[in-house]
Order: structure tokens, then sequence, then C-alpha cells
């Protein structure tokens, strides 16, 4: 894979996730599928591994920009990590298939809430 298109695609990735403070991962799973041509699976635990700096990077910025509720992240945080090992674990069971129907869903389910919002 070139590496101006990485380094364009990570960009673009940061982009989306430090201005909607989410949606880098979905940039990056579509990313790694369709040009660096790996497995669902692949994809999915790639996207995770690469928005973490990303986040770590916004997070920092937001924290001194704008008004964080940091009890609320904590609390969140708990469920988020006790869910994040938990969907890591199965995501090794889970077929492709299953991988993208069910994303997809989750991404249906977003957009609608957004439209309607």
């Amino acid at each position: 894979m070139n590496r101006f298109k990485v380094c364009v695609f990570g960009a673009v990735t940061g982009f989306i996730n430090g201005i909607f403070g989410s949606g880098g991962g979905v940039a990056a799973v579509y990313f790694l599928e369709k040009y660096a041509s790996l497995t669902a699976r692949k994809s999915h635990a790639t996207a995770v591994a690469l928005i973490l700096p990303i986040s770590v990077v916004s997070a920092v910025i937001y924290l001194f920009k704008a008004d964080i509720m940091i009890k609320s992240v904590l609390i969140t945080s708990a469920g988020g990590v006790i869910g994040g090992i938990t969907g890591a674990f199965l995501l090794g069971k889970v077929s492709n298939n299953i991988i993208h129907k069910t994303f997809g869903i989750f991404m249906i389910i977003s957009a609608i809430r957004m439209i309607m919002l």
C-alpha cells in the first residue's frame, strides 16, 4: 500500500474522529477492507488499534477546550472497558459475514437516529 495514501487516510480518519468525537473507526474499517484488502475481522481489530492514539490526542485537546463531564466519562469508561474486552474476545469467534451484517445494522440505526434528531 502506498505510504502517501496511508498518510492521507490517517489524516481523514483523524479529522473525522476529531470533529465528530467518533466515527474515525468507521472510515478506518471501510478503508482497510476496500484498499488494504483486510478481512472484516482484521479491519475491525486494526481500526480499534488505529483509533486509540487518534482518540487520545483528540481527548487531550477536548479536555482543555471543551466542557467535559469527567464523572460521566469515568463511569461510562468502566462499562466501555468491560464491553471492549468482551467484544475483542467475541470478534475472533464471529464470522466475517455476521460482522458485516451487525456493523451495517448499527450504522443504519445510528444514521436513522441522527437524521431524526
